[in-house]
Formats: structure tokens, sequence, C-alpha cells
């Protein structure tokens, strides 16, 4: 009597790269044709399903999970259960990103408004939105065996829960990480609600490729300055003015605006959206999305420990330019209950491009950490500060706290 094979298969071990797409609405995979039309290079084919979008290099694995949630069914004669339902099931895609654009941002966030500022910028606007995108993702990775067939991973219907964190700095390049949740679509069929993976037994050929956008120009590293902005841009005009030949601040439209100086490291913006979920109880999966939240932040180490700077930093007391005798710039503190509210930003040049400039502001902050001052003959006095954006009642849902600004050669491209 013969034996059972074991399944030992290496093939099956899986290793190799992938690309992110976003798959356009009217060409999301129906629910009779579940995958999508490829080209041979493992591109979406681009006559099947125009628009799609490339979402540019990959900094580390791209990672798909699944996780049911499963109920047991217990009954009191047996010490174990004797059935399951399955309650929920979780579905994402997740990886951490290279490139950064307002337009790849936009994406990767969610709730944001993306535009083009002049024929030489672009920009996203954040803060007061409602509506959450929900797009289609795709993940498409060749095998290593045969490099002509692929393994695909869909999202039909999925939402950016991770917004987005970039730094400004010398050290290191600015990656990010993103991750797509799966949501029920509920127009399809049971058991095919939220997503697919699938592995090509046969090579694909044929079909016209979609480019993928590999810009190594857009892998931003580089030194950033942290600004206070006075006064701050406007509701009709987003962006800070900078002056043509130094790349800071206009000193004819932002003529208060200061620098806090020399910063140990890299100056990081964050913009997270808390998205809350609403369900059936006829699905698996969360039926759709609202954002409660965004949080919003700019921080970094300060160096310099002028009285100035702390208490910029500080966002409460009081400035004294020059008091008493010997006369001195004093901070003073205590018993104050308003709270600055200034305008915070960081600016920094473009790594292949250093006439072009990139800028993250927060029109409206508070500020939070408080600040410290060391004295110590071993290390020089330094200090975290953190700024967080505050809502401004006073412009238009979608851009009432902040923005990412960019000048760049090809606008409106990914």
């Amino acid at each position: 009597m013969a034996g059972i094979a074991k399944g030992y298969d290496v093939t099956t071990i899986y290793q190799g790269q992938a690309d992110l797409w976003w798959i356009p609405a009217a060409y999301v995979p129906s629910d009779s044709a579940l995958r999508l039309t490829l080209a041979s290079d493992g591109s979406p084919d681009s006559t099947a399903q125009p628009g799609c979008i490339h979402l540019g290099a990959i900094a580390s694995e791209v990672t798909t999970a699944l996780k049911p949630k499963i109920a047991p069914i217990v009954l009191d004669q047996y010490d174990a259960p004797v059935d399951g339902y399955v309650e929920a099931m979780a579905s994402s895609i997740e990886g951490e990103m290279a490139q950064t654009t307002a337009e790849l941002l936009n994406l990767f966030l969610g709730v944001g408004t993306y535009s083009q500022v002049a024929a030489t910028s672009d920009q996203i606007t954040f803060g007061g939105g409602f509506t959450v995108q929900t797009p289609c993702i795709a993940c498409i990775s060749p095998e290593k065996e045969n490099p002509a067939r692929f393994v695909v991973a869909i999202l039909y219907k999925a939402v950016s829960v991770g917004g987005f964190t970039i730094s400004f700095g010398r050290k290191k390049a600015s990656f990010y990480k993103t991750k797509f949740v799966g949501l029920s679509d509920t127009t399809r069929t049971a058991g095919q609600q939220q997503g697919i993976i699938y592995r090509n037994v046969a090579n694909v050929s044929g079909g016209t490729a979609t480019a993928r956008n590999y810009a190594t120009a857009q892998i931003r590293q580089g030194a950033a300055d942290l600004w206070l902005i006075s006064p701050a841009p406007t509701d009709s005009a987003q962006v800070i003015t900078l002056d043509a030949t130094t790349l800071t601040p206009s000193s004819s439209v932002h003529a208060s605006s200061v620098c806090f100086g020399l910063t140990t490291g890299a100056v990081e913006m964050s913009v997270i959206p808390k998205l809350s979920y609403f369900g059936a109880d006829q699905f698996d999966g969360p039926v759709g999305v609202f954002i409660d939240e965004l949080t919003c932040k700019l921080s970094t180490e300060l160096q310099q420990s002028s009285m100035i700077n702390m208490f910029n930093a500080l966002g409460a007391g009081n400035y004294l330019a020059s008091a008493g005798t010997p006369l001195s710039e004093s901070l003073a503190f205590g018993g104050s209950v308003t709270a600055q509210q200034a305008c915070i930003a960081a600016i920094a040049l473009d790594r292949t491009a250093p006439t072009q400039a990139l800028v993250a502001c927060l029109y409206k902050t508070l500020a939070e950490g408080g600040v410290q001052w060391r004295a110590s003959r071993k290390k020089p006095s330094a200090f975290k500060v953190e700024f967080t954006g505050a809502v401004d009642l006073s412009r238009t849902a979608g851009r009432q706290i902040g923005n990412y600004f960019e000048m760049t050669s090809t606008p409106g491209g990914y």
C-alpha cells in the first residue's frame, strides 16, 4: 500500500518584488470578471483598464493580510467547540513607500484635496473634509520561477488608514508607511465581496502596458528649516510666498516670520486620520467609513535656546525683548490662559533640484511638549518641539488645517 506523497514544492515558496496600483473606479474588476487584465510586463492592461496609477517605488516589502474572526459554537455537553461561524473578515495591503509627491500623498492620505497651484507647483491641502476615498488597490508581483507569470492581490474597495509621516532630513531618505484596509462591496456576490488573491498558471502575453512611475528624483532627502510664519497664508492663497532667490518666506508677504534656527535632526510632518467604520449584519467587513478626526503635527529638535525660540516653542507665556539692568531678553511664564496659535512650516530644498522648495505647513497650531534648557559641560542644550494643527474656522472645508506644497518641473504628474 503506497503512502501519500509529501507536498514539498519549492516553486511555491514566494520571494520577489511588487508594485502597488490604484485602479480607477470605472475599471475595477466586476463581480463576474474578478481579475485584472494584465499586459505581458505585469502592469494593468491600459486598453482594458485605462488610467491606472502606479504608486511608485517600494522601500520595503508589500504585505497582503487576511484575518477572519471565527466565532466558536460551544455546547455545555462538550469540552471544545462543536462548530464555528465566520463573524468578520479583515483584509489589508500595506507597504513602505519611497516616492513623495503631492499627488501621491493625496492618494495615501485619502481625505485631502490635490490641486495645481501654478504652472510649476502642486499641493495637497487637508482639514475639514468629509469624503473618504475608497479606491481599488492591487499588488502585482512576478513569480521568481517564471517572471511571465504573476501573483496578484486586489482589494476591490479599500480605505487608506495610516495617512502619512514624512521627514525632511540629511541622514536618511524620507520613506513612509501606507496601509489600505478592505471594505465589503455590498453589490458583489457573497464570498467575493472584499477582494481576491490569484496566481497565473499560464504565461501572460500581449496587452498594452501601463507605465510604471519609478522616479528617483521624487525620493526626498535633505535638511529643512522650521519657521514661524506671520502673517499666515490666506484661504485664497494657501501656499507660503517664497523669495525666488533664497527660497525663504517673502519679507514683503510674511514680514514677521521667524526661523527657529539649527536643528539636531530631521523635521517631521505627520497627517494621520482617525476613521470610524460602520457595518451591517449581512456582511463580514465594514461597508462604509467616516473620518472622526485628523491629527497633523510638525516636530523636530531645536539646538538654539534663545529666549524668542523658547517662547515660540512654548506656545504660552510672555517674551520681553529688553528689560532690566543690564538689559536682558526674557521669557516669563505662569498664569497665562492664552495659547499662541502660530502658523508653523518646514521648508526644504529639493534634493535633485535645489532651486525648488518643498514646504509642509500647518496654518494654525498648538504647541505641545514644552521646552527645556540644559546646562552641561558634556553636551549642548537642545529641546524637542511639537506643533499640532488646529482647525482654522475662517478657512474653506478641505483646507482648514494645512498643506504640503512642492515646486516641480512636472506639475500634475505622479
